[in-house]
């Protein structure tokens, strides 16, 4: 089985697959991810989804 850290990265990975397909709404996908699988506060996880959507979007422009 998986641990939650490899899990983590897997369901990033899934997550930046499903934003570069679809294009949006990254923040609904990165937060639980962050909260849930990876401990970090919520605020603090809102405020990184920003970032993490923020340079997954700027990848796909590129």
């Amino acid at each position: 089985m998986l641990e939650p850290e490899m899990l983590g990265y897997l369901a990033i990975f899934v997550m930046g697959i499903t934003l570069g397909v679809i294009g949006a709404e990254g923040a609904i996908l990165t937060v639980p991810i962050l909260v849930y699988l990876f401990a970090v506060e919520p605020i603090l996880a809102t405020a990184c989804s920003l970032v993490l959507v923020g340079a997954t979007a700027a990848t796909g422009g590129i």
